[in-house]
């Protein structure tokens, strides 16, 4: 099951020559593009949007086609997979913890389904409950705060692209310096999930590098892990000029493109009813 934070299909921008970019423009700098970016995340209250993910699971390309409604505080979330029809549901503090699923097909009964069980995170690298941009907006802000002058020496700004008709910022953030890091557990209870979550990274990243079997699987005390000193080694980065909001989110490892995320219809701060957050609001098939 793709839960939505994940993108597909390939596409290619178009990119503006340098030559095109105007002098207003050309004063803009990375750290005041990310610091836009940042504070856009922030206010974000509400989100509707469509969403494109592709993901590398076992050196093969997953695709998914989704529709998400959030409400950021407290979190609920509405998805949907376009393309299978499934759709999810969830609301922070409910008591069970679990999401309620129609799976568009056997056993043709919600589910109730934890957003960390092997039914929802199997071949896929984000969980249900990093749909929208808050946790992207941790992840490079913890990346780049890492590195001494990071917006000198690892971010870059490239030539301004129009994408979906869009114009947007084209941010290369890159960290040729990562080496991976040794981590000891020390606690019990401690998972992948746990452990990347803390750190920023993806949990996906993390399992195999680490050869370990399962996300949710507990580790030993005093097991050793390699963790990677950031989310990726090498980001590509699409910023709507409009709103300040990630539009298209590539990353990269040693063998290439290893996920992409494609933000379209995106509609902040609109009202979203809470009925739209239940099992019987028109239009939806729990």
């Amino acid at each position: 099951m793709k839960t939505g934070i994940i993108v597909a299909a390939i596409f290619c921008g178009i990119n503006l020559s340098p030559a095109l970019l105007s002098a207003q423009n050309k004063e803009v700098t990375t750290a005041s593009i990310f610091t836009n970016m940042f504070n856009a995340i922030q206010n974000v209250k509400t989100l509707r949007y469509n969403i494109y993910a592709f993901e590398r699971v076992d050196d093969k390309f997953t695709k998914a086609h989704s529709l998400v409604k959030l409400n950021v505080s407290p979190f609920k979330a509405y998805y949907k997979d376009l393309d299978r029809g499934i759709e999810v549901l969830w609301v922070d503090g409910k008591e069970d913890g679990d999401a309620i699923v129609n799976p568009n097909g056997f056993p043709y009964v919600n589910l109730h389904l934890s957003p960390f069980g092997k039914l929802m995170r199997k071949g896929q690298h984000q969980t249900l409950l990093r749909l929208g941009y808050a946790y992207l907006g941790d992840v490079f802000s913890h990346s780049l705060a890492k590195f001494p002058d990071a917006y000198k020496n690892n971010v870059h700004r490239l030539a301004d692209t129009v994408w979906d008709n869009t114009a947007c910022y084209k941010v290369d953030i890159t960290f040729t310096q990562c080496a991976t890091t040794p981590y000891t557990v020390t606690q019990e209870g401690e998972t992948v999930t746990k452990i990347a979550t803390k750190n920023y990274l993806n949990d996906y990243e993390v399992l195999t590098l680490n050869n370990i079997s399962w996300y949710e699987d507990e580790l030993k005390i005093g097991q050793q892990l390699q963790l990677p000193a950031t989310y990726a080694k090498h980001v590509i980065l699409f910023i709507d000029k409009t709103n300040n909001l990630p539009a298209l989110i590539r990353v990269y490892d040693d063998k290439g493109l290893y996920e992409m995320y494609q933000f379209y219809n995106v509609e902040v701060n609109s009202t979203i009813l809470d009925s739209e957050f239940t099992e019987t609001y028109p239009g939806y098939h729990f």
